[in-house]
């Protein structure tokens, strides 16, 4: 293999010197994860309740595990998820503050 940088690697890795991403990275880090906790919940949230309600739908359909997969399972998983994303990104924005 060669030892030459590809032309891929060598735009990349200009784009990260010019960036200088060791010295935006902590207000980067912040300003994301109070994006994600303010706007990025309400869209992510909306997703996983469109989810939920196809999954549900579905389950009306459905019989044995399939039922309880599409009826039980996923939506409670989702939620769950939801939840322990709300409580990471709450923490987070919390700690940047």
């Amino acid at each position: 293999m060669s030892e030459e940088k590809s032309k891929w690697v060598q735009v990349r890795d200009s784009l990260v010197e010019a960036m200088q991403v060791e010295e935006v990275g902590k207000e980067l880090k912040d300003r994301f994860v109070g994006w994600a906790e303010t706007e990025g919940i309400g869209f992510i949230q909306t997703f996983v309740d469109g989810v939920i309600d196809e999954c549900r739908k579905d389950a009306e359909k459905e019989s044995g595990w399939c039922k309880i997969r599409d009826g039980v399972i996923l939506p409670v998983a989702l939620n769950v998820g939801m939840y322990i994303l709300k409580v990471v990104l709450g923490k987070a924005a919390a700690s940047a503050k």
